[in-house]
Parts: C-alpha cells; structure tokens; sequence
C-alpha cells in the first residue's frame, strides 16, 4: 500500500479545480499545429488558448497507456514503466558541475562522457538519462547531438532525448532511427521530458516537441516546475490544482497527435523559501507535492514520475544527505513509477556531483531494497533453527545463516561500516572521498557495450556530417 496524506474526497477537490481551470480559464499554445490537432478533436480554441472539458479530457486520457516499456539497445536492460517499482534516472539540466573540493565549473563533453559511463555502471540507474549536465565547451545547438549520441555509445541503458529545440528533437530521433530502424515505429525507444510554461501555458519549442515525439510514438514525460508564491498559488493545493490542468493539457494534446502516445504525467514542483525567493528543492513542501501528486496520477490511471534526491545544499554533506532521502523516500513511498533526478543533484538543480551521482546511488538502492516484499513463511521463520541453537548459543554457523549471508542482506559500496579504529588508521576518509574513489575506478573501467559495425559507422557518420 502507497503513502497517501489525502483523502479521495480531496483528490476529487483538486481534479473538479484543474477542470474548471481547463474549462474555463484555459492553456496557451502558442502553434497553429497544435491548435489544429485540438481543434480536430472539437477542443475549443480561442486565439493560441485551448478549453478543455472534462469529457474531452476522460476521452483522451483513456486513450493513454497505464504503463508501457522503454526500450534500450540491449534488450536486458528496457524498463517497464507504471507497472510497479520505481524506475530511476539521474539528475536532468545543470549547467555546472562541483567536484570533490567544492569547486564549481562548467562540464565539458569529456565530462559528459564520463557521466554517461558512470550511468551506465551504477546498478540502481535503470535509464542512462539525459542532460545530465550542460556541456559548455561546444556550440548549445550542436550540444543535444553529442549528448545523445554518447547516451548510445557509452551505454546500452534506455536514454531520454532532447526536447530544447527543433534541431536537438530533430537529432535524437534521427539517431533513434539508425539505431532501432523500423522497430521503432512500434515501440518506444526513447522518452522526451516536456516542462509546461507554468503558469498555464506551453512554449513553442515545447509543443514541438510534444508534436514531434507523438508523431513518432515516442514516450513523453510531460511535467513542471511550479513555484509556490512564486509561479504558482501559494498554498500546495492551489499549485496542484493549476499544476495538474497544465500537464493534462499537454497529455490531451499528445493523444490528439497519436491515440496511445505513452506518457507520464509528471511533477518537480514546490515552493520557494519567502525570505530570499530562491527555490527550495530540498524542503518537505516538495515531498508533500510528490505524495499527492502520486494520488493524482492513480486517479487518472497515468503513470507517474516524481522527483528523486534533491537538496539544496552546495555539497555532498549532511544537509544534502537528508534532504535527498527524505525526498527520495517520499517519492518511492508514494508510488511514482518513474523517478528523475534520482542522483547527482546539488544547489537546486544549479549542479551536478560526480560524488554525489555514486551516493545518491546508493540511497536508491536502500530504498529499493527497502520496498522488497518481506517473506514471512515456515523456512524465514527459522523455529528449526532457533530450537536447536537454543538459549545463549550463536547462530553464525548455522546452515541457513551460511547459505544465505551473501543474499540476505543489503550490502553499501559507498558507506563505512569498518569501525572507528579502522577508519582513524585510514586516514579518516569522509564519504565524499569514499565516493571519488569509486566513480573514479568505475570509470576508468568501464568498456562501452558492443555495438554492431555497421550501425556504429552510421552513427559516427551521421554525427560528423551534422556537426560540422
């Protein structure tokens, strides 16, 4: 059973809002195309604004799939997403990194690289993700090419594309193409991450996307970040309902372009602390947000995304250590299907740590393996065991003890449980340096997963010849 903090009765509160809002108030789309899609539904348009009703909207978001599978290259590693489990995917869109003394600069491609490798070896990223960081050292627009294209190369994880602008939509799908072929007209094998221009409109480029994604069958993760006080009403409800008519919009619009387009119906909201104005990404006013959200998306029979660790903090410390989880276990808790900024984020969304992406990592894992079902049957039981070890006897060499002490219990590759004695003769290493070591030695170890020669030629081709 999912945490739940409101009552059905609640949750119908907020949808009867979000309609009034859809039908009275409407959403901005600024794209002849997009309003002609709306418009051949019978959806009401008034210059670039749309009115939605509430039987239109059930129409449509029946016509959306309750889950469905992204794809990776190497068919072990698609994902399901909205059919139980959390599946996650690193952070998404900082534009610096900080390493492991608290520097802060602008990651390169090499960077990127190194992060998609990083992905690709951490065992709780179930996605390898996309823009992850913000490469500064090539053009902006020639920026999602190589991006993408490190995604297929240096991993054979599903990966997200790009959505900021009609060329880097233009260049994931193409590259989608060359390497699923015409498998791809049946499945969806990448996933764009649309953000509405809260509050209650679209950009342009993010109708593109929107459209473009559609048209291919493309999943779409389509969300916001809405601001309490800021962007949005100040108090939680008030953004949820606002939050929520934006996003359905978004989702009817898919489903106009292409019945059965996979979506998620998304959120990264929350609000900003009242006396400086910054966001605030690590407060328990977003993982309030997530939880309802959650129930939102049950409501509507949509898959849900949630946002992961995220934190405030500058650096991998304490700070960003509760922050993470508490949002993290939230969102886990609550029953998102898929999880974005699951590990990496620092400074409200300003940076990404390479030792953090290896700490966040395992933070997913212990929620992963916290969510495991709890076998309580005649063997876990272990009455047999107990009875003949009896009082004051051990049970270190027990059979089931020896044939289960590899299995049994979650083991960290990050955090220290040697003792005080051993970590002083260390030298006292923090998590932070523990964490350097190991992105450090996964990356130096990393090989990229085969990939056959003809398609890899074509891919080199292709990005050659469109970033020239």
């Amino acid at each position: 059973m999912f945490q739940e903090i409101l009552s059905q009765e609640d949750i119908k509160k907020i949808h009867q809002t979000s309609v009034r809002i859809l039908s009275d108030v409407g959403v901005e789309f600024p794209s002849q195309e997009a309003l002609a899609a709306f418009q051949r539904h019978d959806i009401k348009t008034d210059g670039s604004r749309v009115y939605i009703t509430e039987d239109q909207l059930w129409k449509a978001l029946k016509m959306a799939p309750a889950h469905f599978t992204l794809h990776g290259r190497n068919p072990e590693r698609s994902v399901t997403i909205g059919e139980g489990g959390p599946v996650f995917a690193p952070g998404y869109g900082a534009p610096f990194l900080i390493d492991a003394d608290g520097n802060k600069r602008v990651p390169t491609v090499d960077d990127y690289r190194d992060l998609v490798r990083l992905a690709h070896a951490l065992p709780n990223q179930d996605v390898s993700g996309h823009l992850l960081a913000e490469p500064g050292d090539v053009p902006p627009e020639k920026a999602p090419l190589h991006m993408v294209y490190a995604h297929i190369v240096h991993s054979d994880k599903p990966f997200l594309g790009s959505v900021d602008s009609e060329l880097g939509v233009g260049h994931t799908l193409a590259l989608a193409r060359i390497l699923f072929g015409e498998s791809m007209d049946e499945r969806a094998v990448t996933m764009g991450v649309v953000s509405s221009l809260t509050p209650l409109g679209y950009s342009r480029e993010m109708i593109h996307a929107i459209l473009r994604y559609a048209q291919e069958g493309q999943a779409l993760l389509i969300a916001n970040l809405a601001m309490a006080g800021s962007t949005a009403p100040v108090t939680l409800a008030g953004l949820l309902a606002m939050q929520s008519a934006e996003l359905l919009a978004g989702i009817v619009l898919a489903q106009t372009v292409r019945p059965g387009t996979p979506v998620i119906y998304g959120t990264t909201s929350t609000n900003i602390d009242m006396r400086t104005g910054s966001l605030a990404i690590g407060s328990p006013e977003l993982a309030q947000v997530n939880a309802v959200h959650m129930q939102l998306a049950r409501f509507y029979g949509l898959p849900s995304r949630g946002s992961g660790a995220l934190t405030d903090a500058n650096y991998p410390n304490a700070q960003a250590g509760l922050e993470s989880m508490m949002g993290m276990l939230t969102t886990v808790n609550s029953g998102a299907d898929f999880v974005l900024h699951a590990a990496g984020i620092l400074s409200s969304y300003l940076a990404f740590s390479y030792e953090k992406f290896v700490l966040d990592d395992e933070i997913c894992g212990r929620v992963r393996w916290f969510h495991r079902p709890l076998v309580v049957d005649t063997d876990t039981l272990a009455y047999e065991s107990i009875a003949r070890v009896g009082p004051g006897g051990h049970f270190l060499m027990e059979d089931q003890t020896l044939e289960r002490c590899r299995t049994e219990f979650w083991t960290p590759e990050v955090s220290d449980r040697t003792g005080l004695d051993e970590w002083t003769g260390a030298g006292k290493p923090d998590s932070v340096a523990r964490a350097r070591d190991r992105w450090q030695q996964l990356v130096a170890a990393h090989q990229d997963p085969p990939l056959d020669r003809a398609t890899a030629r074509q891919l080199e081709a292709f990005v050659e010849e469109q970033a020239g």
